[in-house]
C-alpha cells in the first residue's frame, strides 16, 4: 500500500477514533440512566460537556472532507498516478489531525484563526494541487 492509500486509511481510522470517543462518553451515561439513549438526536439541544460538542464538530468536519480526499486518492490510484498524491498524503493527514485536535481543544477565535483555519487551508490547497495535476493527465 502506497503513502496515499495509507493516508486514506489513516484518515478513516482517525474519523473512527473520533466517533469511538463519542461512544465511550455516551455509553456510561446511558447505562447509568443519567441520559436517555436518544438524548443525542440530531437537531436537539444537548446538555453535555463542551469538549464533547467540539468533538462532534471535529467528527463532522472529518465527514465533510473524507469523501473529497478519498475520491482524489482513489482516482490517482485507479489512474496509476499515485505519485501525484504520494508526496503530500502524509502532510494532508497530519493537517486533518491537527485541525481536529485544534477543534477539540478550543473554540477561541485566535485558535480558530491561527490553528484550525491554517490546517484546513493546507488540506484545501493540497487537494486543489492534486486535482489540477490529475486533470492534466487526461
Amino acid at each position: 500500500m502506497g503513502p496515499s492509500l495509507w493516508a486514506l486509511t489513516g484518515f478513516a481510522g482517525w474519523t473512527l477514533l473520533l466517533i469511538g470517543a463519542m461512544i465511550a462518553y455516551r455509553i456510561p451515561l446511558v447505562l447509568s440512566m443519567r441520559k436517555r439513549a436518544d438524548a443525542w438526536t440530531r437537531g436537539r439541544e444537548v446538555d453535555q460537556a463542551a469538549v464533547m460538542t467540539r468533538l462532534e464538530g471535529a467528527y463532522a468536519n472529518c465527514l465533510e472532507m473524507l469523501p473529497i480526499f478519498a475520491s482524489v486518492v482513489l482516482v490517482a490510484a485507479v489512474a496509476d498516478a499515485e505519485a501525484i498524491t504520494a508526496g503530500l498524503a502524509g502532510w494532508f493527514l497530519a493537517a486533518r489531525i491537527g485541525q481536529s485536535v485544534a477543534h477539540i481543544i478550543s473554540v477561541h477565535h485566535l485558535v480558530i484563526f491561527f490553528a484550525r483555519f491554517p490546517f484546513f487551508l493546507v488540506q484545501v490547497l493540497i487537494l486543489a494541487y492534486w486535482i489540477i495535476a490529475l486533470l492534466q493527465l487526461g
